[in-house]
């Protein structure tokens, strides 16, 4: 009979108190599937991650790569290796395709699929690598397909858009596949310095996350001021209308006849009126682009906040815009460096000198603390007169 080592046995005890209760239980799931739920325990007890990333690597019939899960215990448990599924835009799936993601989870992993992850993926974890290929072509004739893990584009993630969403200013789904339509080659195939994740969200409160993760991020706007309806406004009542205008930022927001009024120069677009308005205050008619660089949560520098680098009229401009911006990122980044990581070290002036465009007021976080932009005379008369005299906002 095998001894039991004391961490493992330390390890079954801690997850038989976590699996105690009368609730839905993710180790009591967990356990009827073949999940390492002995080198989870182990972890536990040790206080310490006992699966490791190993990096991704492509192997025959998989250009776009799979994740390695690299473990330190061997005498517990086997290391394993992480597929990615490309899913359709907006996460909408039928039955039949998640039957279908189960089913190869059976045949190939542990019985397990990791859904959503925090990129938007479904992932179909303990693939053993001498069975990868034989998977990738059954998982193909079956009408799916592997999602990105190299360095490339990785799996493009959107909010639902209009699909769902009162505030959308574009049909994110559509600006997804039609990405797909362009650049699918740069997704399938590794080609980058490193990799790129794009993220569109459909208007400005950013639910994808585009300019906190994404080293590209598209975003919908709109021009001028929101759009207000003056009998909805009026049936909110003195009290909400005074909420709505005395949280604004940046005082864009006054009383009128009409119930309020909202000045387009001096509006931000943090959403926070629409929000407020119930119904009754929309985003503006004439749509725009947003486009960001340089947003990441890890690598050498860091967590960075994605920079905006310009905003575009139509989705053709954009797309067109993707593709000069990695063809620069192609082209100056050093191995293994992420888009942020470049333009922390050369830049954001040398980043849009790479771009070939001109420095605007857009591109800077702070006018008044920045001392590395000149702000020229024609920029300074677009600042809004309160901003320049430094009063608070």
């Amino acid at each position: 009979m095998t001894e039991v080592l004391e961490e493992v046995r330390k390890g079954r005890e801690i997850v038989s108190e976590i699996e105690k209760g009368p609730w839905p239980n993710f180790i009591r799931e967990a356990k009827k599937t073949r999940y390492l739920v002995d080198l989870y325990g182990a972890s536990l007890y040790l206080k310490r991650d006992l699966f490791t990333t190993g990096g991704y690597v492509s192997v025959p019939g998989v250009p776009t790569g799979i994740l390695m899960r690299v473990t330190s215990r061997p005498d517990i448990g086997e290391s394993a290796n992480v597929v990615r599924v490309l899913i359709p835009s907006g996460n909408f799936m039928t039955s039949d395709m998640m039957d279908g993601f189960c089913d190869f989870a059976d045949k190939y992993g542990v019985g397990m699929l990791h859904a959503l992850s925090t990129g938007h993926n479904i992932e179909i974890p303990g693939i053993p690598k001498e069975r990868v290929r034989d998977f990738a072509v059954e998982f193909r004739d079956a009408g799916f397909e592997m999602g990105s893990t190299g360095d490339a584009f990785r799996n493009v993630t959107n909010c639902v858009g209009a699909a769902l969403c009162e505030y959308a200013n574009l049909d994110t789904m559509q600006a997804r596949d039609s990405f797909y339509d362009r650049f699918n080659d740069y997704a399938k195939y590794p080609t980058f310095p490193h990799k790129v994740k794009l993220k569109i969200s459909g208007c400005p409160l950013d639910c994808a996350r585009s300019t906190q993760k994404a080293d590209l991020g598209i975003v919908g706007s709109w021009e001028g001021a929101p759009i207000v309806n003056e009998q909805m406004i009026k049936k909110l009542g003195s009290k909400k209308i005074d909420d709505i205008i005395q949280s604004c930022p940046t005082l864009a927001i006054s009383a009128s006849e009409e119930g309020i009024k909202i000045k387009g120069e001096d509006c931000i677009q943090c959403m926070g009126c629409l929000r407020k308005g119930e119904g009754a205050i929309s985003p503006g008619k004439e749509k725009r682009f947003l486009i960001y660089v340089g947003g990441k949560l890890r690598g050498k520098k860091g967590p960075l906040t994605g920079k905006l680098l310009t905003r575009v009229n139509t989705m053709d401009e954009a797309m067109n815009l993707i593709g000069k911006i990695v063809e620069v990122f192609s082209d100056h980044a050093a191995r293994k460096e992420r888009m942020g990581d470049l333009i922390f070290r050369i830049g954001m002036k040398g980043f849009l000198d790479l771009m070939g465009m001109k420095a605007g007021a857009m591109n800077v976080k702070d006018l008044r603390t920045n001392i590395f932009y000149a702000v020229n005379e024609e920029d300074r008369k677009q600042i809004p007169e309160r901003i320049v005299r430094g009063e608070p906002q």
